[in-house]
């Protein structure tokens, strides 16, 4: 069994996209921790996985900062004596989010989209410091609700966990900015895959 560990919902949607564009169907299941404060409560999953021979993989947020983030969850690793390869979002290398990598696999057709956005965080910082920006949350949701919110149907579809990471006309999956994250996968998955 491959355990994917990702921390939510957003997350669990993406990496199941991806995972199916890439026609990866192996035993795998993605498992949604809510945060990375919570990977303690799934010791038991991993510890379980790993004398059934199983891969475990976590794929989460560097956040603000790569290298801490990449530190605090090897730590974990160490400090609890469990078996998992890392992948920190947006590409194993920059601070970031799942956000940062979903806007940088934007097609050309739709970065002008995200350059309006991009012009009103800059208003808005402009305007006072003691405004917030919105988050990378809120800028992936209003790309979304620019292309799809013209019915309440198709409203649904802007929600995390009913978006359509396949659809080309929003995200290109075949982006080299998915490189990383797609040799990551295929070395976890296909090739440990042979080995269990």
């Amino acid at each position: 069994m491959i355990n994917i560990f990702v921390e939510g919902i957003a997350d669990e949607k993406f990496i199941k996209d991806y995972l199916s564009y890439l026609n990866i169907s192996n035993d795998f299941k993605v498992i949604k921790t809510n945060g990375k404060d919570n990977l303690l409560d799934f010791l038991n999953i991993f510890e379980k996985n790993t004398d059934l021979e199983g891969v475990n993989l976590i794929v989460f947020d560097a956040d603000e900062d790569f290298n801490e983030r990449k530190q605090e969850i090897l730590n974990f690793r160490e400090f609890n004596n469990i078996d998992f390869e890392l992948f920190l979002f947006p590409n194993n290398e920059d601070k970031g989010d799942l956000e940062t990598l979903l806007e940088n696999i934007i097609p050309e057709d739709n970065k002008n989209i995200i350059n309006c956005w991009d012009n009103y965080e800059n208003c808005i910082g402009k305007l006072s410091k003691n405004l917030t920006i919105p988050a990378n949350k809120t800028k992936i949701y209003a790309y979304l609700e620019v292309l799809l919110g013209k019915t309440q149907e198709e409203k649904k579809k802007i929600k995390e966990r009913s978006r359509d990471y396949k659809n080309k006309k929003h995200w290109n999956l075949n982006s080299d900015y998915l490189l990383n994250l797609k040799n990551f996968l295929l070395d976890n998955i296909i090739e440990k895959e042979k080995i269990i």
